[in-house]
């Protein structure tokens, strides 16, 4: 896994993009975290995984990655060009 806060920066910089308030938008932007989500989880790659609120696809590429499946559902119009990308 790639350092995921200068990540974050970098596409957050790249399209230039702030996590919307109004929506409740958090970016995950800490390894330690998404690996214990992962942990928790118990993925198996028979597992098929629906995410509401993607964000930028931090999570949803990690989980993807053990996962036989993800969907990814976000609200944001603003983030579908960035999760094509991730």
């Amino acid at each position: 896994m790639e350092n995921i806060l200068e990540e974050t920066r970098f596409i957050m910089k790249k399209y230039n993009i702030k996590a919307n308030k109004n929506l409740g938008q958090n970016f995950l932007i800490d390894d330690n975290v998404i690996d214990r989500i992962l942990e928790g989880a118990r993925l198996s790659e028979t597992d098929r995984i629906i995410e509401v609120g993607p964000g930028i696809g931090t999570l949803t590429r990690e989980m993807g990655k053990v996962a036989e499946n993800v969907v990814a559902i976000e609200i944001d119009k603003t983030l579908i060009p960035i999760l094509k990308e991730t």
